[in-house]
């Protein structure tokens, strides 16, 4: 899970401040499947400027959980 969140933080941060959601964020690390994504959201926000809120993703235009770096 460690590389899963380092790779996750990574691609938050590329685009910051722009926000992305779980299901973006699946397809384009190629993860498995969505809850990693979610998982590893969830462990980011609150710490290092990641912030997890209700928007607009940066990639999909879907309203929803959305994660992204100040």
């Amino acid at each position: 899970m460690k590389k899963i969140l380092d790779d996750v933080a990574r691609f938050v941060a590329r685009l910051a401040p722009e926000p992305v959601c779980d299901p973006c964020i699946t397809q384009k690390l190629a993860l498995e499947e969505a809850a990693l994504a979610a998982q590893a959201s969830h462990e980011l926000a609150g710490s290092h400027g990641y912030e997890r809120m209700k928007g607009v993703c940066s990639l999909c235009g879907e309203h929803g959980m959305v994660i992204h770096r100040r």
